[in-house]
Order: structure tokens, then C-alpha cells, then sequence
């Protein structure tokens, strides 16, 4: 399931409903926006906790593509009272330490794939340039010859090629096709101009659509189903809304 919508839609909300409501199965949470703790703070109107003890969840707080390690991060990081195991790493490093105990009925959920494209370009030019992605950008800038319009900081077959292989091959693909969990991914969207340049296979997904999925431009055809969150109104005469009208594999869409 791929779960976009703009924030505070309820897409974090929507597997913490699950969570609440399996508390026998495991959750896997990949987070490189350190948001998911604030959704588990939420109280109703009597003041007490909508999400108490989640107990059946393991938190991994994913700043980084990579790190020199896996560090606990501490009671600042815990729900006072909860029982929730957090732990902070990259990306790639949560990913092999939850793989291996991945079990039938399990949940993974990736936080903001949006995010997580720009964590594995950033860990591609500090790997390789050995430099933060903002730093590396400045100085092919800087290099630029004057009257060149195009910024190439990034090189297709030597570059684009080794970051796709990084996200795709190395982990959005064994997350949503080689383990036996049920997976959860949510994402933000922006708008595109009509006229925007794009790949066919990308344009004919969206067809008359504007709406653009953030995140590596092929995770929409990974997903089975793409629930899109929208939410009209404020405070108590606010509602929430979904629909799959952009994919539902083998059912009819909800409108």
C-alpha cells in the first residue's frame, strides 16, 4: 500500500490505527523525518493518549542513507511511558537489521519515500565525492562555465545508474516483493504544468492527471494499491477522505 497525500492528512495516523488495533503483530518503522513519535503523542479530548503503550512496534529514526553504526536513541526519543524500541541508523542499515526478522503478518512501514530518495543521493556523494550533497552541488556550481544554463552535477550512467541501483535493487524492491510482511509506504505530492518534460512509461501512468507522487519516479508501479489521503475543513469540522482512483490492483476503485 502506498499512502500519499500532503501533511497532516493522516497517512502516519492511518497505520498507527493498525498498529493499535493488531497489537500481535509486529511493526517495522522506517522514519528519516523523526515525525512518527509525534502522531503516538496525540491525545483526544479527555486528554489521554490515542495510541497508549504500542508495544508492537520497533522505530528506527533513519536521518542518514548510511552510518557507522546503529545507536539506541535514548528515553528523549521514547514515549514516556511506552514500551516502543527506537533506534537510530540509515536507511540501508535499518532495512538489513529488520529484514532478517521479517515474519508472516508483520508490517514494514517506510516514512516519506520522498525523503528517502533525497537520503540515498546524499549517501551516494558522500560515499563517492565524499562530501554533503548541498557542498558538492555548491561546488559544481561554482565550476560552472558562464552562460551555462543546466546544472549536471550528476552524470546518468556513471551517477543516476549506481542511486537507482542503491534505492531500488538494494532496498525499496525486497521491502515491497522479498519478505512475506504486509508493507506501508506513504508519501507527499506536488503538481506538475501540463507541459512538464517526462518519461512516457511515468506520463502514461498519471495520464490527464497533475498530481505527482514524491519519491524515485517508478515506486507508484511497485505498489498494489495508491491511497490518496485529502483532508477539507479545520479543527472539529474537519474531515478526512481517500480514494484509490490512481490504482487498486484486482478491485474496483473507491471514489
Amino acid at each position: 500500500i502506498l499512502v500519499a497525500g500532503a501533511p497532516g492528512t493522516g497517512k502516519t495516523y492511518g497505520w498507527a490505527c493498525l498498529a493499535r488495533a493488531l497489537p500481535k503483530n509486529r511493526f517495522y518503522i522506517i522514519d528519516p523525518d523523526d515525525g512518527v513519535r509525534r502522531v503516538l503523542y496525540e491525545v483526544d479530548e479527555s486528554g489521554e493518549r490515542v495510541f497508549p503503550n504500542l508495544s508492537n512496534i520497533e522505530y528506527y529514526f533513519t536521518p542518514k542513507w548510511y552510518t557507522d553504526g546503529v545507536s539506541n536513541i535514548g528515553k528523549i526519543h521514547k514515549l514516556e511511558d511506552s514500551n516502543l524500541k527506537a533506534f537510530q541508523c540509515g536507511v540501508a542499515d535499518a532495512w538489513k537489521i529488520i529484514n532478517p526478522k521479517i515474519k508472516a503478518g508483520d508490517w514494514i512501514i517506510v516514512e516519506h519515500l520522498g525523503n528517502i530518495w533525497a537520503r540515498v543521493q546524499d549517501g551516494f556523494t558522500d560515499e563517492v565525492f565524499n562530501k554533503d550533497i548541498g557542498q558538492y552541488f555548491l561546488e559544481r556550481r561554482k565550476a560552472m562555465s558562464q552562460g551555462t544554463k543546466r546544472l549536471d552535477a550528476l552524470e546518468g550512467w556513471t551517477d543516476w545508474s549506481v542511486i537507482n541501483k542503491l534505492h531500488n535493487d538494494d532496498f525499496i524492491v525486497p521491502v515491497c516483493f522479498e519478505n512475506p510482511a504486509h508493507v506501508y509506504m506513504t508519501t507527499a505530492f506536488t503538481i506538475v504544468e501540463p507541459r512538464a518534460k517526462e518519461d512516457a512509461e511515468v506520463k502514461a501512468f498519471y495520464g490527464d492527471s497533475s498530481i505527482r507522487l514524491e519519491g524515485q519516479k517508478h515506486n507508484p508501479f511497485r505498489a498494489q494499491t495508491i491511497l490518496l489521503f485529502k483532508a477539507s475543513g479545520s479543527r472539529d469540522s474537519r474531515k478526512y477522505y481517500f480514494n484509490t482512483v490512481m490504482k487498486d490492483r484486482g478491485r474496483p476503485f473507491i471514489v
